[in-house]
């Protein structure tokens, strides 16, 4: 944006832009404070800091977007924080880049756009200084709100009090959160959401979902390509009469031209989501009240549409028809069924996509003789471990997102509170083997009896800072048996199945993050999900919490990109997918998923406990324990006490008979279990120079005092040290640097182990 004066009226355009860029008395102090950092070391938000209503800034606010020329500003606003261009490819340094703080977000751009559909509004291009200035000045008020938001929910904060404790501080988190979804998410599950439904929108409204998703993606191509032809065109206008907001613009006829669809099924559509552009905003007088932009994203202004935010629009599709419903007695009843049916179909298809067709399981029911004391949504069988899944189609309220407590308390209680006690109840019911379960035709169905269940909600709609609530709102019931549970939507659950369709992977990560439920803070379950991706989610006994930014999911939302939108780049992300792929260790994952027994379920969560550096050094231990096996003849063995799971792995490798191997295996495995007081242990046999796997054992039972075992252990000599077994005499086995690596690799030596 251009800042200076060169045209001769440039005391007159001095004086407005004067106007703008001079913040008023209080607002100066406010600055000034803010600038100056906290006055009060235990608060951070000190009550002696100047700081003016919310109504007093909005006020401001709608004055500053009703004048001549404010939808340019908007535009510029628009085009500076939601377009972003790539060379070769799109990474998730890009979109991290573009997260700052001095980036506005959707709901503080939606509030500009609320404020000025409230008016007329006027297309007229202000001079090049007071755009500047409108720009600025709407950023400093949108800053002043958040502080005034802040201060609000802080105002009673003392270290003997949570401060998510308040509705005031839920109602920031909220307006202020990470989006749950993409925008071709929404574009690409409403058909799904809505096929059963198209009878009624297409007779009540003119169009069906399909053709809604077709407008989409022509809406976002066309768009796209504008925005780049008319930055292009720029560099032959006078820099006086730059702005972006024609990128926004489009008429009835392109659209038609673009989509291949009629112009009464266009139109159709185009009414259905557009707000009047004069006075069409009327009940937006807060930044908490109805902003009916939000609904209707679309502008029609002098014959043409005004499309500022396209992630707004594809939001409205897939979440209006709903209400529109609603607003129909005799089909109300039927809209709720088929929701509620779109959401469980779709739980259903992800867990499959991750753990295959015969360990998935659809409406469930329990029944304790004659009785049915239970229904569940969703149930994943696989090894020990059951997954019973409840799905909810609640959304956050507008009264909630208001800050009143008891509603958004009350939300809560509807949308995961209900679910997860429901999944709970279901899953504690499995794991005591008393009831009988039985599919929707009520035929019994046989699986094996789990050891540990994970319980799992899933909302259909985006219910914004869902961590946040769950961490402060959730009465939890967990169990040793009973996990801490994950609280999701459609839209993550979508991620993970797309990017993770690994059985043992999904495991570990439910695992881990029920593990560290307590110690993990985080807004947005995709900046966990893309952090356990990248270093494995492992937190040693010294982290007492982990805050993880939203910034960590860059990578995963560069992923889907390029599956989804079809963008060069990456499709999968850097890390744990990626990096160890090809090793001894990940060989063994992939190999076990192909028979979930206990021990193999065991086995790869065992495995998936490691570290990098314990992935990499234990694969180098086994190939030179087996090549040296081969070149000697002697039985070698590893073993790895597992302090987290209570557990051990043991690795022999020999040339003995089956059965006489895998009765040494579970002598060894027992002296083991016994001296490390674990609860459970594995076994592997490997098969000499080529490392293969042979057989497994597992043994679990609760450690108990055996006289005899003592006096074993006793004098048994310790386990040694990894970095010493490295270094150990069949691992230093003299080699040329030419010769083959005694690790069996096939590389040579100095391409090899030599290189360390």
């Amino acid at each position: 944006m251009v800042s200076t004066i060169t045209n001769d009226g440039a005391q007159s355009v001095a004086a407005r832009v004067d106007r703008w860029l001079t913040p008023s008395p209080q607002q100066a102090k406010v600055e000034k404070a803010h600038k100056s950092g906290p006055t009060n070391k235990e608060n951070p938000l000190s009550k002696e800091l100047p700081v003016r209503s919310e109504n007093e800034i909005f006020s401001d606010l709608e004055a500053l977007c009703k004048q001549d020329g404010f939808s340019h500003a908007i535009a510029a606003l628009c085009f500076r924080d939601n377009f972003f261009g790539i060379k070769k490819e799109i990474t998730g340094k890009q979109i991290a880049d573009r997260r700052s703080f001095e980036r506005l977000i959707r709901t503080e751009i939606s509030t500009l756009i609320g404020c000025l559909a409230k008016h007329p509004i006027s297309i007229e291009l202000p001079e090049p200084a007071i755009l500047q200035a409108m720009c600025d000045h709407a950023e400093r008020l949108l800053n002043e709100i958040h502080g005034a938001m802040i201060a609000d929910a802080y105002k009673d904060f003392s270290k003997d009090i949570n401060p998510l404790t308040t509705g005031e501080a839920i109602r920031e988190a909220v307006f202020y959160a990470t989006e749950s979804a993409y925008s071709f998410q929404y574009r690409d599950f409403s058909p799904t959401r809505y096929k059963n439904d198209d009878a009624w929108i297409s007779e009540k409204f003119g169009f069906n979902s399909q053709e809604a998703s077709i407008l989409l993606r022509t809406i976002l191509d066309f768009q796209s390509e504008k925005a780049m032809i008319h930055l292009e065109s720029l560099r032959s206008v006078s820099p006086d009469k730059w702005t972006m907001l024609p990128a926004f613009m489009f008429t009835l006829d392109e659209m038609v031209e673009h989509s291949k669809l009629s112009g009464a099924v266009v139109k159709c559509f185009l009414d259905a989501f557009s707000t009047e552009s004069s006075g069409g905003n009327p009940a937006f007088v807060d930044i908490n009240s109805f902003n009916e932009t939000n609904a209707k994203p679309i502008i029609e202004t002098n014959g043409s549409y005004l499309l500022f935010q396209f992630v707004s629009l594809a939001e409205a599709v897939y979440e209006a028809p709903f209400f529109w419903m609603l607003q129909d007695a005799t089909y109300r009843n039927t809209a709720s069924t088929n929701r509620g049916a779109f959401t469980e179909q779709f739980t259903f298809d992800a867990m499959r996509r991750i753990f295959g067709d015969d360990h998935v399981f659809q409406n469930i029911d329990l029944y304790d003789g004659k009785s049915k004391v239970g229904e569940v949504d969703v149930l994943v069988s696989y090894g020990e471990y059951a997954l019973v899944c409840q799905a909810k189609s609640q959304k956050l309220t507008l009264e909630a997102r208001r800050g009143n407590l008891p509603k958004i308390q009350d939300d809560f209680q509807k949308a995961i509170q209900k679910a997860y006690d429901q999944s709970v109840d279901c899953g504690s019911a499995i794991l005591s083997g008393k009831v009988e379960l039985r599919d929707s035709t009520g035929t019994p169905l046989l699986i094996p009896r789990p050891q540990h269940i994970f319980p799992i909600t899933v909302l259909s709609d985006h219910f914004p800072a869902l961590s946040v609530q769950a961490r402060q709102f959730l009465k939890l019931k967990s169990t040793k048996q009973v996990h801490n549970p994950l609280c999701t939507d459609v839209f993550t659950l979508d991620v993970i199945s797309e990017l993770m369709p690994s059985p043992i992977r999904a495991l570990a990560y439910l695992e881990r993050r029920s593990n560290y439920y307590e110690r993990i803070m985080t807004t947005n379950e995709l900046g966990l999900f893309g952090y356990f991706l990248k270093f494995n989610l492992w937190l040693d006994n010294d982290t007492d919490l982990l805050n993880l930014d939203d910034s960590l999911s860059a990578d995963v939302d560069a992923a889907m990109l390029v599956r989804r939108e079809g963008m060069p780049g990456k499709s999968t992300p850097e890390g744990l997918l990626t990096k160890y792929q090809g090793s001894f260790i990940y060989g063994i994952v992939d190999e076990i998923e192909r028979d979930p027994n206990a021990l193999c379920v065991e086995l790869g969560l065992t495995l998936l406990e490691f570290s990098g550096d314990a992935i990499e050094n234990i694969g180098t231990l086994v190939r030179r324990m087996c090549a040296d096996t081969k070149r000697t003849g002697k039985q070698h063995d590893l073993t790895l006490p597992i302090e987290n799971r209570s557990s051990g792995l043991t690795f022999h490798c020999n040339f003995l008979p089956t059965n006489h191997a895998r009765q040494q295996l579970r002598d060894h495995m027992r002296k083991r279990k016994y001296s490390q007081k674990a609860s459970s242990w594995i076994g592997l046999v490997l098969e000499p120079g080529t490392a293969k796997v042979r057989f497994g054992e597992y043994v679990r039972a609760p450690h108990v005092f055996d006289y005899a075992l003592e006096g074993i252990v006793a004098s048994a000599p310790p386990l040694t040290k990894t970095q010493d077994i490295l270094r150990s005499p069949f691992a230093k086995r003299s080699v040329g640097r030419n010769g083959p690596c005694p690790c069996g690799s096939g590389k040579k030596h100095k391409r090899c182990c030599g290189m360390n």
